[in-house]
């Protein structure tokens, strides 16, 4: 039980500091808790950090447009969005 444990906290400290997932849960899946330790005392490496933001980034805005046009296939759909109801 405590290996997942040790996997987990690995995994989330290796994605926050811009390192190897598989690689880092695996060495905690064999060494325990020394992984997340030596995880903990290595530099955060930047550019791989700024790649993985924005690729959640895209994600999520792509969810969020999805979710917002939802059900509008053309222009007349939109404009029937805008029409305010009479009444």
């Amino acid at each position: 039980m405590m290996e997942l444990v040790w996997m987990t906290v690995a995994g989330v400290i290796a994605f926050t500091k811009g390192r190897g997932l598989f690689r880092w849960v695996l060495a905690a899946y064999v060494l325990g808790w020394i992984a997340p330790a030596i995880l903990m005392f290595l530099s955060v490496k930047v550019d791989k950090l700024n790649k993985r933001k924005e690729l959640f980034t895209e994600a999520v805005e792509e969810h969020v447009v999805k979710q917002e046009f939802k059900g509008v296939n053309n222009v007349d759909d939109l404009f029937n969005q805008l029409e305010k109801p009479k009444g």
